[in-house]
């Protein structure tokens, strides 16, 4: 699916308004576009003549991508001219004055427009990437921030102010002589990667944050095992040859990779949707299948509420269509289309006389070849199977009709022609095992897979931190390595693994952006002095000054909200070092290498390397930029790194951090408090993105669909 994009809301764009509340309402920055915003210096914007980006919403198999040509998720429009920024606190210039607020009797002066419906506290990833949902969805969002810059906990830092966070002396000459400029330099403080089909890539597509940001896919990906580094397999192939799996166990790979290829779990698309559209859904599928019936949906509804997936499967399986349809639209242009389809009857409980109009449908039963012997273009799309349904032609629904009538529609079309294919009903009981029962250590017992491929396949692949996966449903770690799967070279790269050009906090000030473009207001370098909650204990509101703004919701790091409202979870030691050279036996300026706990000596949790080149903008040629993380385990943080920091090789410089880690003390339904959770020693945002969906479930009533596009096309306005 081509990226979503932003197109009416241009004309009200005018880049983020940023307040300073210390010098009063009136004080208003514009932050230019594009622009990294570090507190001092700022990396330099390469022309974007000199990247040959490639639109991540092309298809996959899209040849690949050089280390050093950008993967642009989305080529930038040209924006419209910005109006005048105003704030509309003060009364001049003829506006109306914003009244005062009143929270719990007392009165304050507007904070910004006063009145919102969520506000966000710091700029962080999951607190820009909820502000900007939130905005899309209708709501007034005020995020507020104490930094003079964007991304929190996550920032990306030049080469001086890394030196200055972590206490060491920078001098402008003969530091920047040795190694480089330090506006060059974007080092993240929290290093991660994004998995290239993972559900944050899903939140940047859906909203349309894809078009200002450039990425990159990291050049290969990489496992330590009993001493040494190995390459990761890119391909099934490369998989059944690499030295990673002994030559007894490569057959019982083969046949566990085909069967994590194939299975199939439910979308569980009933959750995403609050209580009345779930109605409608049942009531829509009771018109087509047994329309006698729809009186009754609201009571099943009600019945089924928390058991929606329960209510879906029972009436798929009585009536054999889906419920929640499935579709692609194959576009078709002259010559065979290369299908072969026949009918297929329909289960259903009820008698065409009674109501049941669809007795069959017309189902692809295979694929044939042209005379040349090539694929079809049917086949040749990748989107059609056999067993889907054809759902309708050039928009027509052909559900009912017999194979030979729907041929004769598809004889008879001007072409090009639309084909919309369905897939068919999922079926639980059509799977070999029951994944949510049986555990992972038994399911690799069924596959006679033995330690050490279960290691690689456990941390490198599925990117479990521990061994503790091991006798969980196995479902989640099956899904976590087909998620690995299908990110590998999904847009041209030689791993499952994409970074924004420029750093990490491109990506919070992308959220931030698209917050503002519907009506979000921004405040940097603001303390807030108080949340506010009212006499049943929910908060009403926030305190800067003698200034406040009232909100349904809070959302924040934990830093902004009491000590009781989060709790601590861990810490995090993390090792930034320039080198001079790539690591040893990698490939490229890039790559992630994960050191499963199994292999190092006095460690329960995985160590995480990250190396990035002077491709990703985010240090001079000849330096190389390797982050070392891991969960904290001892009373001495950084000795947990030495088998890590051991691989790099010579070190010209290295900074050390160690982070403390807090979780929500309570899921905040009952204040409207909600608190976010730091991010991780893990290399990705995965954990970070359920995070996201779980407050935005919390405030919409409903989860978050990622298949669902929420910014439309500029076509399509």
């Amino acid at each position: 699916e081509v990226p979503a994009q932003l197109a009416a809301q241009e004309r009200q764009e005018g880049g983020e308004l940023v307040q300073d509340a210390r010098a009063g309402v009136g004080h208003v920055e514009r932050q230019q576009e594009q622009q990294p915003l570090h507190q001092e210096e700022s990396a330099p914007q390469a022309p974007a003549a000199d990247m040959a980006a490639m639109n991540l919403g092309e298809a996959a198999a899209a040849a690949p991508a050089t280390q050093s040509a950008p993967i642009e998720l989305e080529a930038p429009a040209p924006a419209a001219p910005a109006p005048e920024a105003q704030v509309h606190g003060t009364g001049h210039d003829g506006e109306p004055a914003i009244p005062d607020v009143t929270l719990n009797g007392k009165t304050y002066k507007p904070l910004a427009d006063g009145k919102y419906d969520a506000i966000v506290l710091s700029t962080g990833l999951s607190e820009c990437v909820l502000a900007g949902l939130l905005s899309v969805r209708g709501l007034r969002v005020l995020q507020i921030d104490r930094n003079s810059y964007y991304g929190g906990g996550c920032a990306s830092l030049n080469l001086k102010e890394l030196f200055q966070q972590n206490g060491k002396p920078f001098q402008d000459d003969s530091t920047q002589a040795r190694l480089g400029r330090a506006r060059d330099y974007c080092v993240d403080t929290v290093p991660k990667l994004l998995m290239a089909n993972g559900k944050l890539v899903k939140m940047l597509i859906q909203t349309g944050v894809t078009r200002y940001i450039d990425f990159n896919g990291i050049a290969g990906s990489y496992v330590f095992n009993s001493g040494k580094i190995y390459r990761l397999p890119v391909t099934a192939s490369e998989a059944l040859t690499s030295s990673l799996v002994s030559l007894f166990q490569k057959n019982a790979l083969r046949k566990f990779a085909e069967f994590m290829r194939t299975y199939k779990c439910p979308k569980r698309v009933a959750n995403t949707l609050n209580k009345q559209e779930f109605v409608a859904a049942i009531t829509q599928y009771y018109k087509t299948h047994n329309p006698e019936k729809i009186v009754e949906v609201e009571d099943l509804a009600s019945k089924f509420d928390s058991r929606r997936e329960v209510l879906v499967s029972a009436l798929e399986k009585k009536y054999g269509l889906p419920l929640f349809e499935e579709t692609a639209d194959i576009t078709f242009g002259d010559g065979p289309l290369g299908l072969n389809i026949v009918n297929q009857p329909v289960k259903k409980a009820v008698a065409p006389e009674l109501g049941g109009p669809i007795a069959s449908v017309v189902v692809v039963a295979d694929f044939n070849k042209l005379q040349d012997g090539s694929k079809g273009p049917a086949e040749a799309s990748n989107r059609v199977a056999k067993g889907d349904i054809v759902r309708a032609i050039n928009g027509e629904s052909v559900l009912g009709l017999p194979d030979q009538a729907v041929k004769e529609k598809i004889m008879q079309a001007s072409r090009p022609l639309v084909i919309t294919f369905m897939k068919p009903a999922f079926d639980p009981s059509s799977q070999k095992y029951d994944l949510l029962s049986m555990t992972m250590r038994d399911l690799y017992a069924k596959f006679g897979l033995d330690e050490t491929t279960q290691n690689f396949i456990g941390h490198a692949m599925a990117l479990q931190t521990d061994d503790s996966y091991l006798d969980a449903p196995a479902e989640p770690t099956v899904l976590a390595c087909q998620l690995y799967g299908r990110s590998m070279g999904r847009y041209g790269q030689d791993s499952p693994y994409l970074y924004p050009n420029y750093g990490l906090s491109t990506l919070p000030e992308g959220f931030s952006r698209l917050s503002a473009i519907y009506g979000g207001t921004v405040m940097l370098r603001t303390e807030v002095d108080e949340i506010i909650r009212g006499a049943d204990g929910r908060v009403c509101g926030v305190r800067v000054g003698d200034m406040a703004a009232s909100a349904k919701f809070v959302i924040g790091d934990h830093s902004y909200f009491p000590p009781d409202f989060s709790v601590k979870t861990g810490r995090v030691v993390r090792s930034v070092c320039l080198l001079r050279h790539p690591i040893k036996n990698t490939q490229g300026d890039s790559c992630q290498i994960i050191m499963p706990a199994k292999h190092l000596a006095g460690k329960a949790n995985d160590v995480y390397i990250s190396s990035l080149g002077s491709s990703l903008q985010v240090c001079p040629k000849g330096v190389q930029l390797a982050i070392a993380s891991t969960k904290v385990e001892t009373n001495d943080p950084a000795s947990e790194l030495r088998q890590a920091i051991g691989l790099l090789g010579e070190v010209e410089e290295r900074f050390d951090s160690v982070t403390d880690t807090h979780g929500p003390s309570n899921d905040g339904t009952a204040t409207g408090c909600f608190v976010t959770n730091s991010l991780d020693a893990t290399s990705h945002f995965e954990t970070a993105a359920l995070d996201i969906m779980r407050i935005y479930r919390s405030i919409m009533n409903k989860e978050l669909n990622l298949d669902e596009k929420l910014v439309a096309n500029p076509e399509e306005q």
